[in-house]
């Protein structure tokens, strides 16, 4: 009998335990998520103070205008060929990140070089040592700062074919070595077997740079509200983007006609007021005209149209 008494108080005890224990649980978990759960039990807040949202201002209701049909087509990238991304970098659009993302987090067959320390990295092809990538981060601002459509649809073909050039250059060097030890090593041929080897070993055409391949522009835009303030914070800590050439017409603007709308050496802390208030800043329209061929809308000879 005692052990059957005994037997039956150690079951109650682990009982007894097991539903402390499983009630200790269930508060704690109701710490956690019973706060986030309606159990039925009736509000604590009214309803007016829900609405920690009012209804957005008409005027900053987002609105896209770009056709589905443009979204989701898709275009063949040839990076074995000669095809070429070229980022059209707007100020204040985001363009520094996602220009780094390019060099850095796109899964390729032959990941760009990017080396501590230096600002470029070497994104070259797959099957030969040729860019496929103009950016910043990659071929740096060959073009000018900033440079907008115009400069680039007039600068980076030149570009490239002298930095390809060079490429193909050293290669041919190496092609005619080659040749020459084969031509050497082979004196018992005849010449004209030895000038079929030679035909059939010579590398291909090189003097028609980029004739078959593409170049892809792409930018980044961004709300042009969000833009410009950006932009004018940019300009109070410093930023004059002085170096950028915005070239038409084949020359740069004279003072007259793109005037400065500072004096010194900045335009630190201007106010917001005298940001907008100057008729020559190129901030109040950047982007339209930074995707604008300007020969096209006859604005060179009055780049004050920009502002």
């Amino acid at each position: 009998m005692k052990r059957v008494r005994r037997t039956m108080v150690e079951k109650a005890s682990k009982f007894l335990l097991i539903l402390v224990g499983s009630v200790f649980f269930m508060l704690i978990l109701y710490q956690y998520v019973g706060p986030g759960v309606n159990l039925g039990s009736p509000s604590r807040y009214p309803q007016e103070d829900l609405d920690l949202f009012p209804t957005p201002d008409p005027h900053y209701v987002k609105k896209y205008y770009f056709p589905v049909r443009d979204l989701e087509r898709s275009l063949s990238f040839d990076m074995k060929g000669d095809d070429v991304i070229v980022f059209l970098h707007i100020q204040k659009t985001g363009g520094t990140t996602f220009g780094r993302h390019l060099v850095q987090n796109v899964r390729l067959e032959v990941p760009c070089d990017c080396r501590p320390g230096q600002k470029k990295c070497t994104c070259y092809r797959p099957n030969r040592k040729e860019t496929w990538l103009f950016s910043r981060f990659s071929t740096g601002w060959s073009c000018g700062l900033h440079a907008d459509w115009t400069e680039l649809t007039s600068c980076v073909p030149g570009v490239l074919d002298k930095r390809d050039t060079v490429q193909r250059n050293r290669r041919l060097d190496g092609w005619k070595d080659l040749l020459s030890v084969r031509r050497e090593d082979e004196p018992g041929k005849g010449q004209a077997e030895r000038n079929m080897a030679a035909t059939a070993a010579e590398p291909p055409d090189t003097s028609r740079i980029n004739v078959l391949g593409k170049f892809f522009y792409i930018t980044l835009l961004r709300d042009p509200v969000s833009r410009y303030l950006s932009e004018w914070r940019h300009v109070q800590r410093g930023a004059t983007w002085k170096t950028s050439l915005h070239m038409c017409d084949g020359r740069t603007p004279t003072p007259d006609e793109l005037p400065p709308c500072y004096e010194g050496t900045d335009w630190s802390g201007c106010t917001l007021a005298e940001f907008m208030e100057c008729p020559y800043n190129l901030a109040n329209n950047r982007q339209t005209v930074g995707l604008l061929m300007h020969t096209h809308v006859n604005i060179c000879p009055k780049l004050e149209w920009a502002a």
